[in-house]
């Protein structure tokens, strides 16, 4: 799947386990760094540099050094640095939501071929009435 951002096309696809190996530690300490950003002492600006470092630090860590850079041009902006974070996780939660309604029909056909088997099997091995 692709996803733009500031004109950067960004190639992600959630359902590959070396892509999430990358995505899922980088994501947890952004939403760390974010968090601990609202707590600290100090100025508006001290804590907008360190949420925005965090959200550059992940997208370098997922996507590939440099890749902050080409979306951000220099931008200290930290609604433009939420929104990108944001466009990502809407992306994942999407395909997680599309993984899930997948997987939930087949393990409904599963369970809906076993009990179907299971009735023809009781009624194989109930005695003959004649």
């Amino acid at each position: 799947m692709n996803i733009e951002i500031n004109g950067v096309t960004l190639q992600v696809d959630f359902m590959d386990a070396d892509f999430m190996e990358k995505f899922e530690p980088a994501v947890y300490k952004v939403r760390d760094k974010i968090n601990e950003s609202k707590t600290m002492q100090g100025s508006v600006a001290a804590k907008y540099k360190l949420m925005n470092q965090s959200i550059e630090t992940c997208f370098n860590e997922v996507f590939g050094e440099g890749t902050a850079d080409s979306i951000f041009q220099g931008s200290k902006n930290v609604m433009a640095h939420l929104e990108a974070l944001v466009r990502i996780e809407e992306a994942q939660k999407t395909e997680k939501k599309r993984f899930n309604d997948l997987s939930n029909k087949y393990t409904q056909r599963q369970n809906s071929f076993q009990s179907v088997q299971g009735h023809k099997q009781k009624q194989k091995n109930q005695p003959n009435r004649t």
